[in-house]
């Protein structure tokens, strides 16, 4: 009886995702009808009860392997930066310190932490660090956050920092800043977007996906890089 588990998940991933990026380099080719199939067929030699059986496991199998691959793609779309932070040049609120760091190529920096469920606007919030925006990064209206919470581990952990650039429009597998009904803010993967809902989901399989409208309104901005200190 084949069993799927973490081990299992781990080779087979590892052998897609080699098979994936010496075919295209393009990890979005392994979508989820690709992994319920590959989990399907890992069963093919079970007989009927067998199979009927570990249907609930394969779908689950499904769901872990298509995050894995996501996780991947999403390390790949963001490599690790060096963080460059300074002493902002003023000290006022990220609304009125946006436009002065675009003029001296910085972005402003806030906790995500502070910014959540305070009952007072992002824009609102006090800035008295900037990050130096790397040279290859084009001026335009940046933030930077320091994230809270291990919902996006592996790929982001806590006080890391991310830059979002702001008024983005987002696809599919993006990585945004999103602002709740309760005006809390949180960084999430853009799941899917159906009709008039996004889904908003976590790498961390222990947070539930958040629904929120399609629409301009709850998007603050897409992650566009993240740093470390090292």
């Amino acid at each position: 009886m084949v069993r799927l588990d973490e081990r299992a998940i781990d080779d087979l991933m590892s052998a897609v995702g080699r098979e994936t990026e010496l075919a295209d380099d393009d990890l979005t080719l392994q979508d989820e009808r690709f992994l319920f199939w590959l989990a399907n067929d890992l069963r093919a030699g079970l007989d009927h009860d067998q199979r009927s059986k570990d249907e609930r496991d394969a779908a689950q199998f499904a769901r872990r392997a298509l995050t894995r691959l996501k996780v991947r793609l999403a390390e790949k779309r963001l490599p690790r930066r060096k963080l460059c932070e300074r002493a902002a040049s003023i000290q006022a609120t990220l609304a009125h310190s946006i436009p002065a760091a675009n003029t001296e190529r910085c972005a402003t920096i806030l906790d995500l932490a502070v910014a959540a469920g305070n009952g007072r606007e992002l824009w609102d919030e006090p800035c008295d660090r900037w990050l130096e925006l790397p040279e290859d990064v084009p001026s335009g209206r940046y933030v930077a956050l320091r994230v809270a919470g291990d919902s996006m581990a592996p790929v982001l952990g806590p006080r890391e920092v991310i830059l979002i650039e702001l008024d983005a429009t987002p696809r599919v597998d993006d990585l945004i800043v999103a602002r709740l009904p309760d005006q809390s803010h949180v960084v999430k993967r853009v799941a899917s977007m159906k009709g008039p809902t996004m889904e908003l989901a976590s790498f961390n399989p222990e947070y539930e996906s958040i629904f929120v409208a399609r629409d301009p309104s709850p998007v603050v901005g897409t992650v566009i890089a993240r740093f470390t200190r090292e």
